[in-house]
């Protein structure tokens, strides 16, 4: 039997949820902020970058799981993987809260975002054409 993709790419955003909540937590308890931001730059960056990921990885791992029931070949489904844990990763490094950026990171925040926002269309592609052929 073949083992599944899927949960490769669970474990990889868990740890990449791992990380970016521990660096939630280390701006909270540096800043003595409990609940909230207050305000604090630091503190507003290490919770968008954590809570960028929580609000794709569900759907994003629920696509590549239901790709993977419909049969879809598993090097495409690791391509999926991969490029989604990539994108999430270039947008927790390129994520910034002011005007003034370096260029680099506008043009990474503009390829992780476009790119996740690809990636669901090309999910919701794939999974209605598997599920609907």
């Amino acid at each position: 039997m073949e083992s599944l993709v899927t949960p490769i790419y669970v474990a990889l955003i868990a740890i990449l949820m791992a990380v970016l909540s521990s660096q939630t937590a280390m701006a909270r308890r540096r800043n003595r902020i409990a609940l909230g931001d207050e305000g604090n730059a630091e503190l507003v960056l290490a919770s968008r970058r954590f809570g960028n990921l929580i609000e794709y990885a569900p759907i994003m791992l629920l696509l590549l799981f239901f790709m993977e029931l419909q049969g879809i070949a598993s090097v495409w489904l690791h391509l999926y993987g991969a490029v989604f844990v990539l994108l999430r990763i270039i947008h927790a490094i390129s994520l910034f809260g002011t005007l003034k950026v370096p260029e680099w990171k506008r043009i990474g925040r503009t390829i992780s975002a476009g790119g996740t926002m690809l990636m669901l269309l090309i999910g919701a592609a794939v999974n209605l054409i598997a599920a609907l052929g």
